[in-house]
């Protein structure tokens, strides 16, 4: 018990990492709204990422996720005809790397199922509500959940990883 508790601190298992979000707004674009040219009419599962850090998740059809956007990305969607909703405090943000990551998603999801032709999707994992999205070069995931389940959530992936460990 003790090891285990050395392992997680706040809830986060060691092998992932919280990012802490700044800023966290959901935005919702009426049906027929905005230019078929709109980063905005990407289809559900696209991530938008200028650098390493993802920006924006299309979770369903006009309905997107921004996180830690700065003012330009959401001025852009508002003038895309979006309604910007902030959801401060609404999620946590897990970075999930490692040569374990997949294996322990995959306890709770089939990954390849899901992400199949997407960079994100919005699933429950574990009984829990995320948007799972792969970074790039096989770097691992980024897992968002709602704040109310995120301890639950990494309790399950840390007992996924937990029994991974010990089947080798």
């Amino acid at each position: 018990m003790i090891a285990r508790a050395a392992r997680v601190q706040r809830g986060i298992p060691q092998q992932f990492r919280e990012r802490p979000l700044q800023a966290c707004v959901e935005l919702v674009f009426p049906p027929g709204n905005g230019s078929p040219a709109s980063p905005w009419n990407l289809p559900p599962g696209a991530v938008l990422r200028p650098t390493e850090q993802i920006v924006a998740l299309n979770l369903a059809p006009g309905r997107w996720l921004l996180l830690d956007a700065d003012s330009s990305w959401l001025a852009a969607a508002v003038s895309a005809g979006g309604v910007a909703i902030d959801v401060e405090g609404k999620w946590r943000c897990l970075e999930i790397r490692g040569a374990q990551a997949a294996s322990a998603l995959s306890a709770g999801v089939d990954l390849g199922l899901i992400l199949e032709g997407r960079e994100c999707a919005a699933v429950p994992l574990f009984d829990c509500p995320t948007v799972i999205a792969a970074r790039p070069r096989d770097a691992g995931f980024d897992v968002c959940v709602h704040a109310s389940y995120a301890a639950s959530l990494c309790a399950a992936l840390q007992a996924a990883l937990d029994r991974s460990e010990g089947a080798q």
